[in-house]
């Protein structure tokens, strides 16, 4: 709910507010976000690999460096192409 309230507002999405993780990707890569309700929220460029998402999900963005070894971003999702909802 806090993750499409950002989303709706304009707002990048954090890892705080990712719940799960679907399919491989790549940083770069074109991905949908969903709602816990299956419903497509958003689509746009993933800011991390699908592999790093999930070791990231559900943190504070203060901890992404400690989980995947190296200093990155802090929005997994940022670049919108355009939302869906």
């Amino acid at each position: 709910e806090g993750a499409e309230n950002a989303l709706r507002k304009g707002k990048s999405l954090l890892a705080a507010g990712v719940k799960s993780v679907e399919g491989s990707f790549k940083k770069g890569d074109q991905i949908k976000i969903i709602s816990k309700n299956h419903k497509e929220l958003a689509i746009g460029l993933s800011s991390f690999s699908s592999e790093e998402i999930d070791k990231i999900k559900g943190h504070q963005s203060n901890k992404i460096e400690e989980l995947i070894g190296f200093k990155a971003k802090t929005e997994v999702f940022d670049q919108f192409l355009y939302l869906t909802t």
